[in-house]
């Protein structure tokens, strides 16, 4: 059985910024700081990332009640290929960690665009430990549409990235459905490239961070409620007719929200069809296409009744390596160990249906 993480991190804190970009953008670099109570963050464009909650807070925003186990991976390749071998995982596909995800919520575009390019090419030397193996999805200055496509097109055709990853709403709080966006989507599409939807809790303006400030309560919220968002934007929004060709991925939220999310605006779209003309079937038959992939939590319990609801393919397996929510090294033997999936459902979940999202 083929094995694929959908969704593993690195972490760029090793990058040397202030070498790599030039003035007036070296003394705005992303940089290691610790606030006052001597928690790690990283300082970009004269902001933390993630961002600092209040409550409950013991370091880098949160306490953690579990953590995975310590590993030096997300900075050293041959770590991270030790660490796969470990868990049995034959390819990994990899997500930033921070700049990375709060980079569409720098407010200058034209920052934001030069910490993407260098990030992408430290993600490009990372990856060559090997190419087989390790695979990057691009970061791109989506508030900045022009040079988003432009830098999406050299990290696939000069960097071999497999992805591209996209926020729900950006600096510039445009949404994903907003038109200006339409010729990243069209470039992501001749490309043959999916658009990974990854939300990052501490950064941008999540959900449920206007109301709350508490880590417990800005995390649960932020990742399935602006997934939900998101979905909702492409889906309503007319992406998926616009682009019947682009892939969109929804990742670290869990499934348990797809089947609801669906029958929600299968049944808004019973009364209100008319005022998106340019829908041509329910909402719900969009999100079982395969325009359309999902990640899972391992010991999600609805896991087998959305597999039959949406579609067993379009679940696909992700580790969150080594974040601080990931099971690490169990990963793997958590849903390999689960009797209420078949061997056939397995197959499917921890490989095929990435390697179809990711063209692999």
């Amino acid at each position: 059985m083929r094995i694929i993480d959908a969704d593993g991190h690195v972490l760029e804190r090793d990058i040397p910024w202030a070498a790599l970009l030039e003035e007036p953008y070296r003394s705005r670099a992303p940089r290691s700081v610790k606030d006052n109570r001597g928690f790690n963050f990283v300082m970009i464009d004269g902001k933390l990332t993630p961002k600092p909650v209040g409550k409950g807070c013991s370091f880098v925003g949160a306490p953690r009640s579990r953590n995975p186990q310590p590993t030096t991976g997300m900075t050293d390749p041959v770590q991270r290929l030790k660490d796969m071998d470990l868990e049995g995982i034959d390819t990994a596909v990899l997500f930033g960690t921070s700049p990375f995800l709060s980079l569409p919520f720098v407010e200058d575009k034209d920052l934001a665009c030069v910490v993407a390019r260098v990030y992408n090419n430290w993600l490009a030397e990372y990856c060559k430990a090997d190419a087989r193996r390790l695979k990057g999805v691009a970061a791109v200055a989506i508030q900045d549409p022009v040079e988003s496509v432009k830098e999406l097109r050299r990290a696939v055709e000069e960097l071999k990235f497999v992805a591209v990853a996209a926020p729900p709403v950006s600096a510039s709080k445009k949404n994903l459905d907003n038109p200006d966006l339409y010729p990243f989507f069209a470039e992501a599409e001749r490309l043959n490239v999916p658009i990974c939807i990854h939300v990052g809790a501490g950064d941008g303006v999540p959900a449920g961070t206007e109301r709350f400030d508490h880590p417990f309560f800005t995390h649960a919220m932020a990742h399935p409620f602006e997934q939900m968002i998101a979905t909702l934007c492409v889906v309503a929004g007319g992406l998926l007719e616009r682009f019947p060709r682009v892939k969109f991925a929804f990742m670290e939220a869990g499934c348990g929200w797809v089947p609801y999310w669906m029958e929600r605006l299968d049944e808004h779209y019973e009364i209100l069809q008319p005022t998106v003309p340019w829908l041509t079937k329910p909402p719900s038959e969009y999100m079982k296409s395969g325009q359309m992939f999902y990640s899972f939590e391992m010991e999600e319990k609805m896991l087998p009744y959305v597999a039959e609801f949406v579609g067993a393919e379009r679940l696909v397996f992700a580790t969150d390596y080594n974040h601080s929510d990931s099971k690490f090294p169990r990963t793997v033997e958590e849903v390999m160990g689960r009797k209420d999936l078949s061997d056939a459902l397995k197959t499917k979940l921890m490989g095929d249906n990435a390697a179809k999202l990711y063209s692999l």
